[in-house]
């Protein structure tokens, strides 16, 4: 049996009994027995369910912000004071990015740009969620950058994917 293929919902049965039938007295009574099916709610909920599993992946993203924006809110109503702590990611991400440019120069194309990439997102999103503390989530053009940012990482994860391995074997007969 296959992971997650059996149904959400338990199927119950129903049991008609059908009354005692004029022939004699000592005949059992005939019983129908009727699996339930699943309504259209149900099945669309699970066929919902299922695709949602399938590419959990893609969701991740907007997972992320989802989480970030709920924890921001929360941080504005809690202490509106602490936007310091993201700004201070925000500024370390290109010093970071400075420093292992310097101290671990890399010849390949594809780490030089993941590398450029993130230091690139965590500082935009720094600065958002350092804005979005100080001033509120929803003040100026905060909805919108929070949006282009769910938007880049999804460009960001799907661009910056790792290459798939090739077996070794593919490898050396094709040589």
């Amino acid at each position: 049996m296959a992971p997650f293929s059996r149904t959400l919902f338990d199927r119950d049965t129903t049991t008609v009994r059908i009354p005692r039938q004029p022939r004699g007295r000592r005949q059992t009574p005939v019983v129908i027995v009727v699996p339930e099916q699943l309504t259209w709610g149900q099945r669309a909920a699970a066929a919902i369910g299922r695709a949602a599993w399938r590419n959990r992946r893609s969701f991740l993203p907007t997972s992320l912000a989802l989480a970030a924006g709920l924890a921001v809110t929360v941080a504005r109503w809690v202490a509106p004071w602490s936007w310091c702590v993201p700004a201070l990611i925000a500024v370390a991400a290109p010093l970071w990015w400075g420093w292992i440019v310097r101290h671990r120069p890399s010849d390949d194309r594809r780490l030089r740009r993941w590398r450029g990439t993130a230091a690139g997102f965590v500082l935009a999103t720094g600065v958002w969620a350092a804005a979005s503390v100080a001033f509120g989530p929803a003040a100026g053009p905060l909805p919108l950058l929070w949006l282009l940012l769910i938007l880049a990482a999804h460009i960001a994860r799907r661009c910056l994917r790792p290459a798939p391995r090739v077996p070794e074997s593919i490898v050396k007969e094709s040589a």
